[in-house]
């Protein structure tokens, strides 16, 4: 066991992926022999979703962008606009393949993953997402003579006016014009919900997170209201592009707690500004946790550390936790 503190959580979690990955092989398997259960769809979101925010912890580039084109397929079907029929299950589980080697690459037990291999998942990942087919299944051709393989290719797909590609469709995001305004931020204390208020850093979408989905993780919990503040927004000629500006309040009714409030923000607590506070409060910023009631009394013991992340990982919790802690 390696005394650096980080390096027993990286550990940790590359051992927790070893349960996500079999998980997810598990739940795909049920869907590949025709069962449309949305918990079982939902269980391959969350174990996607899941690598994607321990690799994002950990700066695992390569595989963080797999995870997230994995990942937003997964909510088009979880949210009904994509059907999970026998094609995309097969493609899915071929993705599922390419994820654990990508995994495994990064773990250091295994080999480089094949580029060519895992842009071609990508394209077919992307293809469903945005409303296209899976590819079929045909029989592979056999070689001529010549060591010649014909390669059957699909020209259909790459008409379009004046002879350039159409672009795909993007995903589409929650309509916020459609949500109620926040008319009114003094709502009844006795109504049930949470205010949230989320300013992203810039880091949230260099990992490859989105508002978009954060929104929408927060709208199954129940009715929102959603106002965007923009007045952080400086002039044309002082905006940089990896800056981040803006300021989003969501008023939440129903009875979700708190804790499945805060499980939406999971792997990205870390890398914005958030508060949570029943509806009725008055706004007020999180407190921070302190480090020791992260990992209470674990000193140096970089083990100690591993067995309190093994017991619920949340990577963000642990890795702030070792930022705080003062070297030897």
């Amino acid at each position: 066991m390696s005394d650096d503190p980080f390096e027993a959580i990286k550990a940790t979690f590359f051992q927790e992926c070893e349960e996500l990955l079999a998980d997810l092989e598990g739940n795909l398997l049920t869907l590949e022999s025709g069962s449309t259960d949305i918990e079982v769809i939902n269980a391959v979101f969350r174990a996607v979703h899941s690598v994607k925010g321990g690799a994002g912890a950990f700066g695992l580039e390569a595989l963080v962008r797999f995870a997230h084109v994995f990942e937003t397929l997964m909510d088009e079907l979880r949210s009904g606009r994509k059907p999970c029929d026998e094609p995309t299950v097969k493609t899915l589980l071929r993705a599922a393949d390419v994820l654990a080697d990508h995994v495994a690459a990064a773990r250091g037990a295994g080999p480089a993953v094949d580029p060519a291999r895992s842009a071609g998942l990508v394209a077919e990942l992307e293809m469903l997402t945005h409303g296209g087919a899976a590819p079929v299944a045909t029989a592979e051709p056999e070689e001529d003579d010549f060591g010649f393989t014909p390669v059957a290719m699909d020209l259909g797909a790459f008409e379009a006016p004046d002879g350039l590609p159409d672009l795909p469709d993007l995903p589409p995001l929650p309509d916020l014009a459609a949500l109620a305004p926040l008319s009114d931020l003094s709502a009844p204390s006795a109504s049930q919900g949470w205010r949230v208020v989320f300013r992203p850093h810039p880091r949230l979408y260099a990992s490859a997170n989105e508002t978009g989905l954060l929104l929408r993780e927060l709208g199954r919990l129940g009715p929102t209201r959603v106002q965007l503040d923009d007045s952080g927004v400086p002039l044309l000629d002082a905006l940089e592009p990896t800056d981040s500006h803006l300021i989003w309040t969501i008023e939440l009714d129903g009875d979700a707690s708190e804790a499945e409030v805060r499980e939406v923000f999971d792997f990205v607590e870390m890398d914005c500004d958030l508060s949570i506070t029943p509806l009725g409060d008055a706004p007020v910023e999180a407190a921070p946790v302190a480090a020791e009631e992260v990992a209470p009394d674990l000193g140096d013991d970089a083990s100690a550390l591993a067995r309190a992340a093994s017991s619920e990982l949340d990577i963000a919790a642990l890795l702030a936790s070792v930022g705080a802690a003062p070297t030897a």
